[in-house]
């Protein structure tokens, strides 16, 4: 039975992917930083973990691998927003998202490319924003983030190839989990008119990408567009 690491666990893509790879047979880890989890899946365990600190980050996976073995794919989902426009963006702030989304992801890639490298094979996945192409006032730190990770995973991909190790991102759209709700309809309604489908993305769609990509051997290094809103 393979296993998945997913961050950010709690709620939104982060549990319906928990949801969903159990479903189809996979072992689950996740983490999560303060809300713990309300859902219960079989085969699964759930690490409270701050990936923005090296050392818990460290933490994590190897307890991922203590308790279920080998780690087939990690999936980085954990990630904040806090919208500020530039002129009044606060350090502290900028930090906090800079922190999780491209620090976090980092220092989790790094722990699973240790295992996966002894293993020579696996599976990272990291869900990146189509901000990271398109700019939106206010999310000047979101959106730089992103970017990043993209950057950070092309070179991920480029390094670990040669043992076997798959690195690609996924830019997942706009979804009706509990966080998209909270935007409100006027921003759901910006979304559609971005779409040249006029619709949202349908979050099963996201999911099973998610799992077919988790199994591929030979696509690495690309980012895929889940979404249908032009970059």
């Amino acid at each position: 039975m393979k296993t998945v690491l997913i961050t950010g666990i709690s709620r939104g893509i982060g549990k319906e992917l928990a949801l969903h790879f159990s479903k189809n047979g996979w072992n689950v880890c996740g983490c999560y930083k303060t809300n713990k989890p309300d859902y219960e899946i079989p085969n699964s365990k759930f690490f409270q973990a701050d990936i923005s600190n090296p050392a818990e980050a460290k933490s994590l996976i190897a307890s991922s691998r203590s308790e279920f073995g080998e780690i087939d794919c990690v999936i980085n989902n954990a990630s904040i927003g806090k919208n500020k426009i530039i002129f009044k963006e606060q350090a502290d702030n900028w930090n906090d998202v800079i922190q999780t989304n491209l620090n976090g992801t980092f220092y989790v890639i790094k722990e699973t490319l240790d295992i996966m490298l002894k293993q020579k094979s696996g599976s990272i996945i990291n869900i990146a924003s189509i901000s990271a192409y398109k700019s939106y006032a206010g999310a000047a730190s979101y959106s730089a983030s992103k970017a990043a990770v993209i950057a950070l995973t092309k070179t991920a991909a480029r390094e670990a190839g040669r043992f076997g190790i798959t690195v690609n991102a996924v830019l997942p759209g706009f979804h009706f989990t509990s966080l998209g709700q909270s935007a409100g309809d006027k921003y759901m309604e910006a979304i559609k008119q971005e779409s040249v489908l006029n619709t949202t993305t349908d979050m099963k769609e996201l999911l099973d990408f998610m799992l077919y990509l988790a199994n591929t051997k030979t696509i690495s290094g690309q980012v895929f567009n889940i979404d249908s809103r032009i970059v």
